[in-house]
Parts: C-alpha cells; sequence; structure tokens
C-alpha cells in the first residue's frame, strides 16, 4: 500500500451541501460519518476538488460527510445510530468529527457497552488545529495603523480583548459604545446597539470559545450572575441561570450563524452583530479555498494578555497557541487511552484555554473512530483516507486552504505509528489480533 501515489480523481467543483455524495456514487463501500460543522468545508464532498473527500475520490470507497454539530456526531459514533446525522441517514456510523473532546466516562461507557465490546477500541486523534473566529457586523470603523489584517481589502482589524469578549459575550455590554479599544482604553464613538449570535446546537465552536471565556472572565469582566463553563451548549443554565440576555440570538450549525449574520447585514438601519465561527466561514483571506468563505464576512483581531500582542485567527497564531502547551504525543499505556490523545487535562488545560502566546481562542478538532471495522474494505479507505490527511502535501494544503493548521510533526508521528501502521503498542486499525471477530 502506498497512497501517497494514488492518483487522485479529476471532479467537479459544486457548492457544498449538507451531506456529501450518495450511495449511487460509491465504486466500494460507503464509508459514513459526520458531525462537526466547523470542519464540514475541509470534508467536503466527491463533487469538490478541493476538499478531502474529492481529493481521496471514489476508487477504494465513497465517503460522505453529514454536519449537524459536534454533540451529534459524538453521539452517532458511541451508539452507531446513524439518524443523529439527519432523520433520513442509514447505514453504518464509521466515524465522526467533533471539536470538543469525548470525556473519560463517554470513553469508558463505550468501551464497556455493548457497540465497544463488539466493534474493537475507541480512537479519537487530533484532526486539525483551528482559531475560532469573532465575525462582525456594523462594527466601528477601522482606524487602527498597527492591528494585523483579518479581512480581504482590509489592512487593518477592530481588536477586542478579554474584558470585550467577557462583555459582549455575557451580555454586560450591549453597544459599540460600551465596547473598550484595546488600543487606546477608551470606547468607541458608536452608538449601535449589539445583536449576539450563538449555537444553539450542542458546538464543539461553541465548546473551544466558552473554554477560554471560561478561563478568563471574572466578575468585574462579566454581566452580574453569568458564569461561563467549558461546555457544548452556550445557553446553559450553569452559564446563564436567567437565560440568555435579550440581545442574543440563536442560530444551528457554522451555516446557520453565517446566515444568520448576512441577514443582519442586509437589513436597514445597519444593526450591529457579533459571532463566532469556524475560519472557513468567514472570508477568503483566511480561508482562501473554502466554497463557505465567499461572503468575506469582517473579523477582530484578538489581544492576547499574556504577551500583550495583538493577533489575527490565522493557522499560524492558532498553531503557536497550541504550541505554547508543549502537547507531546502519548507512549506506551497512556497511548491506548483516546483522552490522552485529546489535549485538555492536567497542566494543558490552562495552557490552552488562555495560551502564553499566539490567538487566545484556539483548539483542535477531533476525529473519533473504530479500531476494527468488519469490511476489509473500509479497513483500508479508512487507513488511506487518514495517511493522505497526515502525510499527503496537496492534503494539506486543502486544510490550510480552509483557515486550519496540521497537527504538529510529533502529535503526525504518534498518530501515524500507533494508528496507521503496525509499528508499535498494537493500536493500528485492523489490527488483526485485537480485530479477530470484532468489527463495526
Amino acid at each position: 500500500m502506498n497512497p501517497s501515489k494514488r492518483k487522485i480523481c479529476q471532479v467537479m467543483a459544486l457548492a457544498l451541501s449538507s451531506v456529501s455524495a450518495t450511495a449511487a456514487m460509491a465504486a466500494g463501500p460507503v464509508v459514513l460519518g459526520g458531525g462537526s460543522s466547523l470542519v464540514a468545508p475541509l470534508m467536503g464532498s466527491v463533487s469538490q476538488p478541493n476538499t478531502e473527500i474529492g481529493l481521496f475520490g471514489t476508487s477504494e470507497a465513497t465517503f460522505t460527510y453529514y454536519l449537524p454539530d459536534s454533540g451529534a456526531g459524538q453521539n452517532g459514533f458511541l451508539s452507531n445510530v446513524p439518524s443523529f446525522f439527519g432523520s433520513t441517514v442509514t447505514g453504518t456510523v464509521d466515524f465522526a468529527n467533533s471539536d470538543g473532546a469525548l470525556t473519560t466516562a463517554q470513553v469508558t461507557n463505550y468501551n464497556n457497552g455493548t457497540i465497544g465490546r463488539n466493534s474493537g477500541p475507541l480512537i479519537q486523534i487530533p484532526y486539525v488545529v483551528t482559531p475560532i473566529t469573532i465575525p462582525l457586523v456594523n462594527a466601528p470603523a477601522v482606524t487602527s495603523a498597527t492591528t494585523p489584517q483579518t479581512t480581504p481589502n482590509q489592512a487593518h482589524s477592530i481588536a477586542l480583548d478579554d474584558d470585550d469578549l467577557c462583555g459582549i459575550f455575557s451580555g454586560k455590554l450591549t453597544n459599540w459604545n460600551q465596547v473598550k479599544n484595546p488600543e487606546t482604553g477608551a470606547t468607541y464613538n458608536v452608538n449601535s446597539p449589539i445583536t449576539v449570535l450563538y449555537r444553539a446546537d450542542n458546538s464543539g465552536t461553541t465548546e473551544l470559545l466558552t473554554r477560554h471565556l471560561a478561563a478568563v472572565c471574572t466578575t468585574a469582566n462579566t454581566a452580574s450572575g453569568v458564569t461561563f463553563v467549558d461546555s457544548l451548549t452556550f445557553a446553559n443554565t450553569s452559564a446563564f441561570p436567567s437565560g440568555v440576555p435579550s440581545n442574543f440570538v440563536s442560530a444551528t450549525g457554522s451555516g446557520g450563524v453565517r446566515s444568520a449574520l448576512l441577514t443582519i447585514q442586509s437589513s436597514s438601519g445597519s444593526p450591529a452583530a457579533v459571532a463566532y465561527l469556524s475560519p472557513a466561514y468567514t472570508n477568503t483571506f483566511l480561508a482562501p479555498s473554502s466554497s463557505s468563505a465567499s461572503s468575506q464576512l469582517q473579523v477582530a483581531s484578538l489581544f492576547n494578555a499574556r504577551n500583550s500582542t495583538y493577533y489575527a485567527p490565522t493557522a499560524a497564531n492558532a498553531t503557536m497557541a497550541m504550541g505554547s502547551s508543549s502537547i507531546a504525543s502519548p507512549t506506551g499505556t497512556a497511548a491506548a487511552d483516546p483522552t490522552q490523545w485529546a489535549p485538555i487535562s492536567g497542566t494543558n488545560y490552562t495552557a490552552l484555554a488562555n495560551p502564553a502566546s499566539g490567538y487566545p481562542v484556539s483548539g483542535m478538532s477531533q476525529i473519533i473512530l473504530s479500531q476494527c471495522y468488519a469490511d476489509a474494505n473500509v479497513t483500508k479507505a479508512v487507513l488511506d483516507f487518514l495517511y493522505d490527511h497526515y502525510t499527503n502535501a496537496t492534503f494539506a494544503s486543502v486544510v490550510h486552504g480552509n483557515g486550519f493548521d496540521t497537527v504538529s510533526p510529533n502529535l503526525q508521528t504518534g498518530i501515524v505509528a500507533d494508528f496507521l501502521t503496525a509499528n508499535r503498542n498494537k493500536l493500528n486499525i485492523g489490527n488483526p489480533t485485537v480485530c479477530s471477530g470484532k468489527g463495526r
């Protein structure tokens, strides 16, 4: 097997849909997955050449990707119930993508349950590094000559700091004339009420934002009664015991947030709005090859208080934030624990939630898989797809083109050695000893 020499199938570009392919297009088995809408423009479909599924083609199998949200991806995989991806979806759930990591309890319950015992061990590994952008509609005019570029044809950006983020997303700051410009220390001289758009679903994008807010927000910079918690659900009762403020509006999925922003942007009276999104849904400065970035939304830069620097939400700045935590690839017995591959616990938690340098709201999106598949053709297709994702330069280019970064070399080395080859630990997908008589 030499996946790096696979001939890439030429395909015709079409707009991203909620399902990436159909069974009728499959040359081999359908490999069914879904979950995170954050990475959906990267995953794409067989009809989109600038996506990973489009690059992989259909010579081995047809990968399909549904994009409800990270929580549905987790639940669909753990229960092997494809209807979490949509009421009409059928088949075996072969993989899921989630920007929120599985908990120890979820992994333990799966491995001890019937599905886990019959399918073989669960695998959870980092897939991409991502910033979480703060898109703006009808924000104050950009007057800075020092903040970084975040948007096409706009040399500099509106900057926000942690006090601004905590105030806006808690409801303490409801008008631009209450928001402080971190460059000057003065509030913006614009009387424009702000609508805050948040995810109504179980979103990994939400978790990456709330992880940072939980680390930096205090009673001084947050609305009374609001206490942010690291959660897939933004409007949970632990954070907002009295409910979200009246200027907050919910939307479902990354695409839903983007559509809501564009609707506000086109409304009369120039209403203002603030939200949070994957870079792949914002603009072509941050995600030049994303089919979902053509709306050219304005995006804020963020001030990192730990090193007093303004950062744009670029892939490089997200990786800088992740690098500050010195994440190492698990080895030995730790490598067999899926929770050890999602670097959000122990001493790494604070470093990731409030990094010493780099873009402050950054994280990793995970892919969740089974070590064992009943169909050998699915096993081979999954292995080859992952090998391409982690080692193929063309796939890396697509990752970068959607505003994400590839995982660090030490993580990549560990993933290839443990899960894609038989070099160590017997964790490799399809291991004949582990998978004898088992398979999803």
